[in-house]
């Protein structure tokens, strides 16, 4: 009876955090399916037009602070209730989600655009370690795979409700910004996740499903919080296969984060230049880009789970092995697909498909990666790392990168119409993309090189913290010091 609770328990909680994952992509992509009528001056209720440069701002705005705050909340998930931080992230990011929709010009609606970050930062450095502490290693990258399904799925919700929601509210009610109420459907859910991340979530202790050792617990409780947090930053910043999965995974950030902001409207431009085939709305381009996101999403994220525990039956490298040849396959499917839009939009929505498909195969390894490479009581601490530079270098830069060189490509290339300079500047800028994926996939490879030496060091040393705690469960911070001093020296060799 006891262990069937217990078993209810654990699925009970990898459930709620994908539901809070879910939503995670769903408020983050929203802004996307209503970019068009956000950038019009007669229907986003400023009164002055959005550029191509505002637009992508208003995405790196949210990562921006995304990205710095993901450090404060790796720490706190080191030290404290994982469980109650969380529930004050996703307190924070619905509220300022819902005030975001009564902007009443574009500096406001950029501004709460910000706090939405600050929100988000505290859940998603910390969901991950909570599953790593709930299931064995073996059974991780299953679970892990459920959980980052939330993306796509999330992703493809955000663009169909974004631009359903505003459409039929203006069909409904005839309102100018009817954008405003495509805002206001995650902050509902927010406050129900809140509720049962409280009740139901489990919180397992750090390390629980590796042994739970308590010299683990107690290294990250020295006298100087600050010393021991850069402790922490020194480990993960002398593990190679951390370091190069994240400049990998970078690369992932920067090309979806470019493809979700500008991949809709981008469609709609490029549509109006296409000789065969129809013009698209934005409420058609982000419908259709949402269902092959979902579908494409879907198929990675599985595929990449089953390729790789398929392959690790032969080598430990199955993981990274999976990361770089995924990136090296869809940077060119990318390429392909953008330089097709111009001629024939649905070889170019094929040619996406598969694209996105190698891009999710990623999700799932690069998470289960960071978990065996990096020790359990620092792994919120590598994961907020992971976050703050894979944004830094990904998805906080690309969406305005690519607004401002599609602004800047429109009065260079002086095109004999508006809407095929604003189509061709848009498409030239993407190209940018297929670059990024290929770099991304070289820094995967050279991940293969050190995985298997830092998925050893990390297993020797919980191995030896589990004899040490069957011996001596009360043993010196001093013995765990030279433990760990061997560990990080180990990585450094």
């Amino acid at each position: 009876m006891a262990c069937h609770k217990k078993f209810c328990i654990k699925y009970a909680t990898v459930a709620i955090l994908t539901f809070i994952n879910l939503l995670n992509y769903i408020d983050r992509v929203t802004l996307a399916g209503i970019l068009t009528q956000l950038q019009n001056s007669a229907q986003n209720g400023f009164g002055t037009p959005v550029t191509d440069t505002e637009g992508g701002l208003l995405q790196t705005a949210f990562i921006v602070s995304y990205m710095l705050l993901s450090p404060l909340f790796g720490y706190l998930g080191d030290r404290y209730t994982r469980k109650y931080i969380i529930a004050v992230g996703i307190t924070l990011w619905s509220c300022f989600t819902l005030v975001g929709s009564f902007s009443v010009n574009y500096r406001m609606l950029l501004a709460t655009r910000c706090f939405v970050g600050v929100g988000e930062a505290s859940y998603a450095t910390i969901a991950p370690t909570i599953i790593a502490d709930l299931f064995l290693p073996a059974e991780r990258l299953a679970v892990l795979t459920v959980f980052y399904i939330a993306i796509p799925l999330g992703s493809a919700l955000g663009y169909i409700i974004g631009s359903e929601v505003a459409a039929l509210v203006q069909q409904l009610f005839k309102v100018s910004a009817s954008w405003r109420w495509a805002l206001r459907v995650t902050p509902v859910c927010g406050i129900i996740s809140v509720l049962l991340v409280v009740i139901f979530v489990s919180e397992p202790p750090r390390g629980d499903s590796e042994g739970n050792f308590k010299a683990a617990k107690s290294s990250v409780k020295g006298k100087s919080g600050i010393r021991a947090y850069m402790e922490d930053i020194s480990y993960c910043l002398t593990n190679k296969t951390f370091i190069f999965s994240t400049l990998g995974f970078s690369a992932v950030t920067f090309s979806t984060g470019a493809l979700a902001q500008w991949a809709p409207t981008f469609v709609v431009r490029i549509s109006t230049i296409v000789k065969s085939g129809h013009q698209y709305s934005q409420q058609t381009a982000a419908l259709i880009f949402g269902a092959i996101t979902v579908l494409a999403g879907l198929m990675g994220t599985v595929f990449g789970s089953g390729i790789s525990k398929f392959l690790s039956r032969w080598t430990r490298k199955a993981d990274a092995l999976v990361c770089s040849v995924s990136m090296l396959l869809g940077g060119p499917f990318l390429f392909f697909a953008l330089l097709l839009a111009r001629y024939e939009l649905y070889a170019a929505w094929v040619m996406v498909f598969f694209a996105e498909v190698f891009l999710f195969l990623n999700w799932a390894p690069v998470s289960a990666m960071l978990l065996y490479s990096i020790v359990p009581f620092r792994r919120s601490t590598a994961e907020a790392i992971q976050i703050m530079v894979s944004h830094l270098l990904g998805d906080a830069i690309s969406p305005t990168i690519i607004g401002a060189l599609s602004d800047s490509l429109y009065h260079y290339l002086n095109a004999p119409t508006e809407n095929e300079g604003r189509g061709l500047s848009m498409q030239f800028s993407l190209f940018v993309t297929s670059i990024i994926c290929v770099i991304g996939g070289a820094a995967f490879l050279v991940s293969t090189l050190t995985v298997e030496k830092d998925r050893e060091a990390v297993e020797n040393f919980v191995r030896t913290s589990g004899m040490e705690r069957s011996t001596s469960i009360n043993a010196s911070d001093g013995e765990f010091d030279e433990h760990r001093s061997l560990l990080v020296n180990s990585f450094k060799n």
